[in-house]
């Protein structure tokens, strides 16, 4: 039996809606992981303003300077948040160009193997730093626990 051309391309076509299905998952946990994104940033942002009301309201020297030290460290906490979150952002597009170009490719036979191969190694590096980032704002709000910034009356 002789398969003919239009079954050949519904073949093909599912085999490349097979291949687009591990990415469209990775974009799922690019999804989870900005939301964890979301709440850190929503957490450090609440700080801030309750820090801000009491510098404002803030006669004392001593305290002044503890509150400026720790916004200072809830303003580096932010950008690594920010960072993170913009690299993900930035994979996610990259996952979805990958989408995009298996479809492409297929559709219009373009030999697009290395362009899809580069967007995904984009796609991967951009997560790396988006967790490097993110291990980084951890690591600073460890490090501001730790000099007694936010739990200073446990002791």
């Amino acid at each position: 039996m002789e398969l003919t051309s239009d079954v050949v391309n519904i073949l093909t076509m599912a085999k490349v809606i097979q291949t687009a299905v591990a990415p469209v998952f990775l974009l799922t946990g690019i999804a989870a992981f900005l939301g964890v994104l979301s709440n850190r940033l929503a957490r450090i942002t609440d700080r801030a303003r309750l820090l801000d009301r009491k510098l404002n309201a803030s006669l004392e020297e001593a305290l002044h300077f503890t509150l400026t030290q720790e916004m200072r460290a809830l303003l580096k906490r932010s950008r690594c948040i920010h960072i993170a979150f913009s690299m993900s952002v930035l994979s996610a597009l990259m996952v979805c160009a990958v989408v995009v170009l298996l479809f492409v490719s297929h559709l219009y036979t373009w030999p697009l193997g290395i362009t899809v191969s580069s967007c995904f190694i984009a796609a991967m590096l951009l997560l790396i730093g988006a967790f490097v980032s993110l291990l980084a704002e951890v690591m600073l709000a460890t490090r501001s626990m730790r000099r007694g910034m936010i739990f200073k009356d446990i002791g």
